[in-house]
């Protein structure tokens, strides 16, 4: 009876928190007590005397074996709030105390305090990794020597596979999935008045452009490869006039006070030798009315394509003298320790032009514009190119500016936040720039039934639990994040109410022998009497 009673009390824990979020059930696991050996001596026939010949047990009851933990994945509720999180599969979330304690939850309806601190309705803070990684710097081309190293172990998968039976072998296994230290956790924080400094920017990746070369314009019989910018006179309302040009391309650049400077690429087909083409480009700030007429003039240069359209060279040169279109003041550019060709905007701070083409040896030549003259041959070009899958192409089609990257921005506030599948949390600020903030980690035990449960939806490490690990959600059998969601209890109530009906039926029954010995033991005591 006193076994059942435990068993009652867990059913009725069971049914008290089927609305607890993140709530695991519990089942009472019985076994029967050590039995009493019954023995009674006896005779066989031509066998010695006082042999054992009839052994029974008498079973002395029953015993609560262990109280069970059912973790199975409960269901998903679906919310408005972001910092309400679930996690689908395996793992917890890991919170902290004010000392520093680690406890361990499925419950993720977090809120923010007057400190913009991710806590618990307990008041225990989500404990996360700060990134501050930011996103936006990210390559427009990938050139053949620094091709992704997985592409490459793909390949020569792939050629093991057709090639030999032991293809899996030769494999390079997947790499480890992320682990976090301890030490790295600190309590997640999203206040919305954090802003983010101003960066310069200092790379422009054109990505994809495609400049028909058979769209020529007005050139210059003298400078025919400098005709843009022979035409540029920024002292004018329209320092370039739309008819000297076939195609523009407008983009924003930043100093590195984070100023914004509107900038645009204009393009136009200049005649070669066939079967080859190649386009003029001039890349200017976008100025008008000014005391010079170069204001704004930033790199002017060629773009040269094979018969099939694809690019195979490019020259660059830039002022020695802002604000002036001489010729003679403009030489080869700078290059980047990348090998790609640098320009500036009034800060000096260099800014890397990649089309998809870089040298892997400097310049062919060096020297200044008004030495090119009417000679193809005179331009200084990048000496031993590479070219990306996705450098700029010359198809007789329509013009298209398909992308670009800049890693500049001006300042800005946190105005959003998200948290993705995979535990990160990203902000997006007020200058349309987004950053990593956050990785909420996801915890994991050698054994989750060791345990230990310290109310309010938590629990805590003990030996019995094993190692823990921390680790980046979607790796391994961490699980997944769902953001505006939260988990509910796993309490199946129909069964939790059948099981109670059968406990209840149990000590109904139990009482009955209590009764019924006592009967017994009155009859036994009345037959004195």
């Amino acid at each position: 009876m006193k076994s059942q009673s435990v068993g009652m009390n867990v059913i009725g824990n069971n049914l008290a928190n089927c609305s607890t979020v993140g709530f695991k059930a519990q089942m009472a696991l019985y076994a029967d007590l050590i039995s009493q050996n019954q023995a009674n001596p006896g005779e066989w026939t031509n066998n010695q005397q006082d042999s054992i010949v009839a052994v029974g047990q008498v079973g002395r009851g029953v015993g609560v074996d262990d109280i069970a933990t059912n973790f199975t994945q409960g269901g998903f509720e679906s919310t408005n709030n972001t910092t309400d999180l679930a996690i689908n599969g395996r793992g917890y979330f890991a919170l902290q105390d004010e000392s520093g304690s680690l406890f361990y939850t499925r419950a993720g309806d977090f809120t923010l305090d007057s400190n913009a601190v991710m806590r618990s309705p307990g008041g225990l803070a989500l404990a996360g990794v700060n990134l501050s990684r930011h996103e936006s710097a990210k390559p427009a081309h990938t050139y053949p020597s620094e091709s992704d190293a997985s592409e490459v172990q793909e390949d020569v998968a792939a050629e093991n596979e057709t090639s030999s039976d032991n293809a899996a072998e030769s494999a390079t296994p997947p790499p480890p999935p992320v682990r976090w230290d301890v030490a790295e956790l600190t309590p997640i924080t999203l206040d919305k008045f954090t802003s983010m400094e101003a960066s310069a920017t200092t790379s422009l990746d054109i990505s994809d452009v495609n400049i028909p070369t058979d769209a020529q314009s007005i050139v210059s019989n003298d400078n025919p490869y400098f005709s843009l910018l022979s035409h540029y006179n920024a002292t004018h309302a329209e320092p370039l006039d739309s008819s000297v040009y076939s195609n523009s391309q407008a983009l924003t650049l930043y100093d590195s006070e984070g100023t914004a400077h509107e900038v645009a690429i204009y393009y136009d087909g200049r005649t070669v030798s066939a079967p080859n083409s190649a386009a003029e480009f001039l890349i200017a700030e976008t100025v008008n009315n000014a005391e010079t007429a170069g204001s704004g003039a930033l790199m002017s240069g060629m773009l040269l394509f094979d018969e099939q359209g694809q690019l195979a060279g490019l020259s660059a040169y830039t002022p020695t003298e802002p604000g002036n279109t001489d010729l003679s003041t403009w030489s080869t550019a700078n290059l980047s320790d990348y090998g790609l060709p640098t320009f500036s905007l009034t800060d000096d701070v260099p800014i890397t032009l990649d089309f998809g083409i870089r040298s892997q040896a400097g310049w062919t030549s060096s020297g200044t514009a008004d030495q090119v003259g009417t000679d193809l041959a005179n331009l200084s070009l990048l000496a031993d190119s590479e070219t990306a899958s996705t450098a700029a192409t010359a198809y007789n089609n329509e013009a298209f500016m398909a992308s670009h990257v800049q890693n500049g921005y001006g300042e800005g506030v946190l105005s959003s936040y998200e948290i993705t599948t995979d535990g990160i949390v990203k902000g997006t600020f007020s200058n349309g720039e987004m950053v990593d903030m956050w990785q909420i980690p996801i915890a994991r035990f050698t054994s989750e039934y060791g345990l230990d449960r310290a109310g309010d939806n938590l629990f805590v490490q003990t030996a019995e639990a094993g190692t823990m690990e921390l680790g980046s959600p979607t790796n391994e059998n961490f699980g997944t994040v769902i953001s505006h969601s939260i988990e509910q209890s796993n309490v199946d109530l129909s069964k939790e109410m059948v099981t109670m009906i059968v406990t209840q039926r149990g000590f109904q029954s139990n009482s009955k022998v209590v009764t019924t010995s006592d009967e017994l033991l009155r009859t036994a005591i009345n037959l004195k009497r």
